[in-house]
């Protein structure tokens, strides 16, 4: 999948996005400015974009620069100009800044730099609040229950973790969750909105690939509105060779499942459907998928969090709430708000003891 298609299953509409000739990503507004017709529908020529409708065409930057059947006369090309946005590539994937002036200094994330195998995942529309997904992504008490039968696949059996850690630090939070021999692991947030930890058992691909190999995963929350959100996924998996030739072929033959993951989510929240009863041979990147999709989207479009119980296991959700409620409180007060930094090595866990 190219960073492209990635991000076109994303903006669909408004913006749009292109890849000249240059073979530089471009971002501009979704619509022509003539009739505001969609320009998706429209191709590229150059590093330009043509509408389908009359012809017109705009540059990288947006701006018109021509109106077919207007060059002798009534022409005002020069006067159309549709809003463009910077965008930077990384990853697999192609960000933008839709903010006023220029863009804030973009923050890497150097351990996913690292030499091995690159993978962008498809990426994840789920019908809930992006507040769902984010809170998830530092609870380490949820995997032994929410991700039982995946486990159960590979021959594992977790426990719940008794001691969890949250900690903010100079790029967002870092949860730990340990306990009962199990080691400990850590999650990421790099503030606001990416999530990174070392992932086993979802790994895309075959069983054995799901038993033996570790990635370095990172998942950027996007809200699309307030009952919709996006989840791009990036993994690194330390590979090389015919090790990595290998597990391409083997990610590339199971990514083209055509397996409805959201039917079946939702056939499980509707009493339909087990998840203990899914396809045996469905890849454990997708069963962990459909138990997240349950529990997550379980919560409703917009959760109700004032009747919610919290335990002392949700410290790092409950601090992301906090960091959250404070920055914005900062935003709306129209004070600073802090300066977060890159941040790498942080890709570990520590061992059972």
């Amino acid at each position: 999948m190219t960073a492209t298609d990635v991000f076109d299953a994303y903006v669909h509409t408004d913006p749009g996005t292109l890849r000249g000739d240059s073979g530089k990503p471009y971002l501009v507004e979704g619509r022509c400015a003539h009739r505001r017709t969609q320009l998706s529908a429209g191709w590229v020529e150059g590093d330009c974009l043509r509408c389908r409708y009359h012809g017109w065409k705009y540059d990288e930057t947006g701006q018109c620069i021509e109106q077919p059947g207007l060059e002798e006369e009534g022409g005002f090309w020069d006067k159309v100009k549709i809003t463009s946005y910077p965008t930077h590539e990384y990853l697999g994937l192609i960000f933008t800044y839709m903010g006023e002036g220029d863009p804030p200094p973009f923050l890497r994330h150097r351990d996913m730099e690292e030499e091995g195998v690159l993978e962008v995942g498809i990426p994840e529309y789920w019908p809930c609040n992006y507040f769902n997904r984010l809170d998830n992504a530092s609870d380490g008490a949820h995997m032994a229950w929410t991700h039982r039968e995946s486990m159960s696949r590979v021959g594992r059996v977790l426990k719940t973790p008794n001691m969890r850690e949250a900690v903010e630090t100079n790029y967002g939070l870092r949860s730990k969750s340990a306990g009962y021999g199990q080691g400990a692991h850590y999650v990421h947030l790099h503030w606001p909105n990416t999530n990174q930890n070392l992932t086993a058992v979802r790994i895309e691909g075959s069983l054995e690939d799901a038993k033996h190999l570790i990635t370095n995963r990172i998942f950027w929350r996007v809200p699309v509105n307030d009952g919709k959100c996006v989840s791009f996924v990036v993994d690194n998996l330390p590979l090389k060779g015919d090790a990595a030739k290998a597990y391409v072929e083997r990610r590339k033959n199971a990514e083209q499942s055509d397996a409805d993951l959201h039917q079946i989510g939702e056939a499980i929240l509707t009493g339909k459907m087990r998840i203990q009863d899914i396809d045996k041979g469905m890849s454990l990147y997708k069963l962990f998928w459909i138990e997240d999709y349950v529990v997550q989207c379980g919560q409703g479009l917009i959760a109700d969090r004032v009747t919610e119980r919290p335990s002392p296991l949700d410290r790092g959700t409950l601090m992301i709430r906090k960091l959250y409620e404070r920055e914005i409180s900062r935003m709306a007060a129209g004070l600073p708000l802090k300066e977060w930094t890159e941040a790498s090595n942080l890709v570990h866990d520590e061992p059972e003891d």
